[in-house]
C-alpha cells in the first residue's frame, strides 16, 4: 500500500495540474467573450482575430510535433502538424479575401468562400490520413513525401481559385447568397467529420483517454461549425459569427488534445515510471540487506544461508567439484548436485587453456576477479569469483564464491537509461520553456498591431460624422497609414514564422543566380534611406569595388540586409549614422552594417543569433520584435555557405558582419536578373521589414 506521504504528493500534483488546466480554460473563455465584443464593434476585426487564432494553433501543432518527434516518434501528431500547416496557409488567403477586405482585388467575388471550402477539404483529408497512421503506429512515415503531397494539393487549389476557376465551382453569388453546391459541400464535410468521430471512437484504445476526449470534442465542434456555415446569407451575419466561434472552440480543443495532453503527458508518464522503477530497486535492495543481516545473526541458520545464498558457493578438492549450493547449480544450468559432482573445474571454464591451478594463483581472497563460465547447455555466463583455502569434513579443500554479474549489468544499464532519460527530459523541458517564451512573445507581437488597428478603426467611427471636413481627411490618411503599417507587421511576423518552419523542416531552398552583389546591397540601402527620414538617421553606403558577380539568391540577400538595417535603425539614436560597407576579398565578399546606437551587452552576444532570443526578453520593451529575425539571418547566410558575426560594446553601437563565398553558376545573364530585382515589390519589402519602426512615414 502507498504511504500517506505518497498519496499527499500525488494529490498535490493532481491539484496543481488541474489548477493550470482550469486557468487555461478561463483564459480561453475570456478570449471568447472578447471575440463576441469584437463582433459587436467590427465584424471584420472579429473575423480576422478568430482566424489568426486558429492559424497560430495550427502552426503551433506543427512546430511542437517536429520539435518533440525525436523523443516521442508520434507519427499521428506529426501528420496532423503537417496537414494543419497547409490548412493555416489556406485560411490566411481566406482572411485576406474575406467580405469587403479585397486585398486581392482581381479575384472572383466568392474567393473568400472558395478558400474556406478548400481549407476545410484539406482539414478533412488530414484527419482521414491520420487514422491510417493511428492504426499502424509503428510504421514510420516519410514526412518529405507527406509535405510534397500537401504542397501539391495546396498549390493546385490556389492556382485554380486565383487563376483558372475551373475545379472549385462558384460558392456564393452576389445578391443571392450561397449556392447549392456550397451548402451541399458543407453537409458533405459535416457528414465526413461525423464518420471521423466514429472512427476515432473505434480507435480510442490506441491513445490516451484525455487526448481522445479532446479530439472528439474538436470534431463535434467542427460539425456544428460546418452546419452553421450552410445557413448564412451574408458573410457578416449572426450564423457566420456563431460558426467562427465554434471553429475557434474546435481549434482550442485540438490544442488541448495535441499540445497539452498528447505531447506533455507522455514525458510526465516516462518520468513517473522511471521514478517508480528506481524506488522498486531501492526497496528490493533494502529488503535483501535486511534479510542478510537477520540471517547472519543466527548461527543455526548457517546451512540455510549456504543453500540459499544469492552467491554461488562451490567446494572443490583436487580441482574436482564435491559440493555446490542451489545458486551455483542454477548458474551453470544444473538441476541438482549430481549433475556437477565429481566433474573438473575446467569443464566449466569458457577458456579451456586456463586450468584450476592458474586460477588459484591469480585469485585474491580480499577481492573478486572476473571469469566467464560455460553452462551445461554450452551457454556462457559472466561471474565474479573468489577462492579461499578451507577444511571441508577434515580434508583440505577450496571454497569458491561466485557472483552473477548479469544483475549488476542490468542495474548499471537501468541506471544509465535513467540518467539518459533524465537528460532527455531536461532537454525537452528546456525546449518547452523556449517554446513557451516564444508563444508569449508571438502573442505580444500579434496583440500590439491588432490593438493599434482596432484603435484606428474606432477613431474612424468616432470621427465619421465630420467626414467632409479637411481635418477628417487628414486623420483618415493618417489612420489608414497606421492600419496599413500594422498589417505589414502581421505579414512580417507570418513570413518569419513560415520561413523559420521551412528552414527547420529542410524546405527552405535557395534560387542561386549570378548577380552583382554590390548593386543589390546598394539598391536596398538606398531604398531604405527614403523611409527613415523621420528617425533623423543617416545611412552611408561605401564599397571598395563597383562590381562583383557571384551566385546568390537575391531575395534572401535582401532579407538579410533589410533585417540588419531594421535592427540598426531601431537601436540608433537621432542624429547618428549607419554605415553599410562592401569589401571584396577575392574568394569572399565581406558585407558589414555598423551603427552607433545603444549596443549589445557582452553577456548577450553569444545568444543574439539563437532562435527566439532577444536582448530585452521582457514583454515590456522599448523596441518591438519577435526574436527570430537574426536567427533567420544566420540561417540564410549559412545556406549561402557564409558566416555571420557581431561586434558590439554597450553604449557605443554594433557591427554585424557577414561573409559570402564567391562562386558562379550557369544561369540567365546578369543583366536580366538585375532587371527582375528593380520592381515595386522592393518597396513593399522595405515597408514590411520596417513596419515596427513607428516613427517613419
Amino acid at each position: 500500500m502507498e504511504s500517506d506521504e505518497t498519496v499527499k504528493n500525488k494529490l498535490g500534483k493532481l491539484i496543481k495540474r488541474n489548477g493550470i488546466n482550469n486557468f487555461q480554460h478561463l483564459i480561453f473563455i475570456v478570449f471568447l467573450l472578447g471575440l463576441f465584443y469584437l463582433y459587436k464593434v467590427n465584424y471584420y476585426l472579429f473575423h480576422g482575430t478568430a482566424e489568426i487564432f486558429s492559424c497560430i494553433i495550427a502552426v503551433g501543432i506543427l512546430i511542437i510535433s517536429m520539435g518533440t518527434y525525436k523523443f516521442t516518434n508520434n507519427n499521428y501528431f506529426m501528420l496532423l502538424g503537417i496537414g494543419y500547416m497547409f490548412v493555416a496557409a489556406m485560411d490566411i488567403f481566406h482572411i485576406t479575401t474575406y467580405g469587403d477586405l479585397y486585398i486581392f482585388a482581381e479575384l472572383v467575388y466568392d474567393a473568400d468562400t472558395r478558400f474556406w471550402v478548400a481549407a476545410r477539404g484539406l482539414e478533412l483529408i488530414t484527419f482521414l490520413l491520420s487514422f491510417i497512421v493511428l492504426f499502424k503506429p509503428h510504421k514510420k512515415i516519410n514526412i518529405y513525401f507527406v509535405f510534397l503531397f500537401y504542397l501539391s494539393v495546396t498549390l493546385f487549389l490556389l492556382l485554380d481559385i486565383i487563376q483558372f476557376n475551373s475545379f472549385v465551382p462558384v460558392m456564393r453569388v452576389k445578391g443571392l447568397g450561397l449556392t447549392d453546391f456550397k451548402i451541399n459541400f458543407e453537409y458533405f464535410i459535416a457528414t465526413s467529420f461525423v464518420i471521423c468521430c466514429l472512427i476515432l471512437f473505434y480507435a480510442k484504445n490506441k491513445m490516451d483517454r484525455s487526448v481522445f476526449i479532446s479530439l472528439e470534442i474538436s470534431l463535434i465542434l467542427k460539425i456544428l461549425s460546418e452546419l452553421l456555415f450552410t445557413m448564412y446569407s451574408n458573410v457578416t451575419d449572426f450564423y457566420s459569427m456563431l460558426g467562427h466561434i465554434f471553429k475557434v472552440s474546435s481549434y482550442y480543443s485540438l490544442y488541448i488534445g495535441v499540445i497539452v495532453n498528447g505531447l506533455q503527458r507522455p514525458f510526465d508518464m516516462i518520468k513517473n515510471n522511471l521514478y517508480n522503477a528506481d524506488n522498486d530497486i531501492k526497496e528490493k535492495e533494502r529488503q535483501r540487506k535486511y534479510v542478510e543481516e537477520i540471517i547472519s545473526q543466527n548461527e543455526q541458520c548457517y546451512g540455510w544461508i549456504i543453500d540459499n545464498s544469492s552467491n554461488g558457493i562451490v567446494i572443490a578438492r583436487n580441482s574436482h567439484i564435491i559440493y555446490a549450493n542451489a545458486t551455483a547449480l542454477k548458474m551453470v544450468g544444473a538441476k541438482d548436485i549430481y549433475d556437477v559432482s565429481g566433474k573438473e573445474i575446467k569443464e566449466f571454464l569458457f577458456d579451456n587453456s586456463v586450468n584450476f591451478d592458474e586460477i588459484k594463483k591469480i585469485s585474491n581472497s580480499l577481492k573478486f576477479n572476473e571469469l566467464k563460465l560455460l553452462k551445461l547447455n554450452k551457454e556462457t555466463i559472466d561471474v565474479e569469483y573468489s577462492i579461499n583455502s578451507v577444511t571441508y569434513r577434515g580434508t583440505p579443500a577450496y571454497l569458491i564464491l561466485l557472483k552473477d554479474m548479469s544483475l549488476n549489468i542490468e542495474i548499471n544499464n537501468l541506471k544509465y537509461n535513467l540518467m539518459k532519460n533524465k537528460v532527455e527530459l531536461n532537454k525537452s523541458n528546456e525546449y518547452n520553456k523556449i517554446l513557451t517564451e516564444f508563444f508569449s512573445n508571438i502573442s505580444h507581437e500579434l496583440k500590439t498591431p491588432i490593438n493599434v488597428i482596432l484603435s484606428a478603426v474606432q477613431l474612424l467611427f468616432f470621427k465619421k460624422g465630420n467626414k467632409n471636413s479637411a481635418e477628417f481627411m487628414d486623420q483618415l490618411d493618417r489612420l489608414l497609414g497606421i492600419i496599413k503599417q500594422n498589417c505589414f507587421r502581421l505579414i512580417r511576423l507570418v513570413n518569419n514564422l513560415i520561413d523559420i518552419s521551412k528552414f527547420e523542416s529542410g524546405f527552405l531552398k535557395l534560387e542561386l543566380k549570378n548577380h552583382n552583389i554590390v548593386s543589390i546591397v546598394e539598391n536596398i540601402t538606398l531604398s531604405v534611406s527614403d523611409y527613415i527620414k523621420s528617425k533623423d538617421v543617416n545611412i552611408v553606403f561605401d564599397t571598395d569595388v563597383e562590381e562583383r558577380l557571384m551566385a546568390v539568391d537575391a531575395d534572401k540577400i535582401e532579407r538579410i540586409i533589410l533585417n540588419l538595417l531594421s535592427n540598426a535603425v531601431k537601436f540608433t539614436n537621432k542624429g547618428d549614422k549607419i554605415l553599410v560597407h562592401v569589401e571584396d576579398n577575392e574568394d569572399t565578399v565581406r558585407i558589414s552594417v555598423k551603427d552607433s546606437g545603444v549596443g549589445i551587452p557582452e553577456d548577450k552576444l553569444n545568444k543574439i543569433f539563437d532562435r527566439f532570443a532577444q536582448v530585452d526578453d521582457t514583454l515590456i520593451r522599448n523596441r518591438e520584435g519577435s526574436g527570430i529575425g537574426l536567427s533567420l539571418v544566420k540561417s540564410l547566410t549559412e545556406m549561402h555557405g557564409g558566416c555571420i558575426k557581431v561586434k558590439s560594446m554597450l553604449g557605443e553601437g554594433s557591427e554585424f558582419i557577414f561573409e559570402l563565398p564567391v562562386k558562379l553558376v550557369d544561369n540567365i545573364p546578369e543583366g536580366e536578373t538585375m532587371e527582375m530585382l528593380n520592381n515595386d515589390s522592393k518597396i513593399d519589402k522595405v515597408l514590411i521589414e520596417f513596419s515596427d519602426i513607428y516613427s517613419f512615414e
